[in-house]
């Protein structure tokens, strides 16, 4: 998608990644070519044919990453988005949002966001599950996500966390938290409060739309325990 600012910001990108080029298509400039995914000691694990392209939203959501070289399969259990252009799912929509949400330079992404996607997906290849973990699919990915940020004890207190999130709640700093009652809220929920308030329109869609009704049909649903 033609982005003027992402074409702006492309043109550095060669002086870091000397793999990489800028390429022109259908009036559309992007970057083109190799990226390497090297150890700590130095030793090359893989190299993978990428584009990069602009999105609508850059620089207040990422480029676009394409994995072009046919190295991992296209479909959601790699993490790439299967039913819409095969674009990598380099993290979930929300945090993707928060991380944009003071810019994020193309140079940046690929330095912090792309190439530790390749390289998770390298170790995926080679022993057979992701590094780190991995979000689940869909709906529970979302309250995995949520619910490692919150911290809630059961659906219906995720839900007023919600509620009151995309109300505005910021108490005064003496105050107690509505949800772990003798802690004040400034030593437990508030940044957390102050990160997702930032995407007030996604919470509320996500909760009105997935949560809300999937938790109704799930009335035993267990919130994934975090520490």
């Amino acid at each position: 998608m033609k982005n003027k600012q992402f074409e702006s910001d492309i043109i550095i990108v060669p002086v870091s990644f000397d793999k990489l080029s800028l390429v022109e298509t259908d009036s559309e400039q992007f970057l083109k070519g190799e990226l390497d995914i090297v150890d700590n000691t130095g030793r090359l694990w893989e190299t993978y044919h990428v584009e990069i392209r602009g999105s609508e939203s850059y620089p207040t959501a990422f480029p676009k990453l394409f994995e072009v070289g046919n190295a991992f399969p296209k479909i959601v259990d790699w993490h790439v988005y299967e039913s819409h252009d095969k674009s990598c799912c380099v993290d979930i929509p929300p945090n993707e949002i928060i991380i944009c949400k003071e810019v994020l330079h193309v140079l940046k992404y690929i330095q912090q966001f792309a190439i530790p996607y390749l390289a998770n997906q390298t170790f995926r290849r080679h022993e057979g599950y992701y590094a780190y973990g991995e979000y689940p699919h869909g709906i529970f990915g979302k309250i995995d996500y949520y619910q490692g940020k919150l911290k809630a004890r059961n659906p219906h207190e995720l839900i007023s966390m919600f509620d009151l999130i995309i109300k505005g709640y910021n108490p005064i700093r003496t105050a107690y938290c509505p949800f772990c009652k003798k802690v004040k809220f400034r030593k437990c929920h508030r940044n957390a409060f102050r990160e997702l308030s930032t995407i007030k329109e996604i919470l509320y869609f996500d909760a009105v739309n997935q949560l809300i009704p999937f938790f109704y049909r799930n009335p035993d649903f267990k919130l994934p325990l975090v520490c």
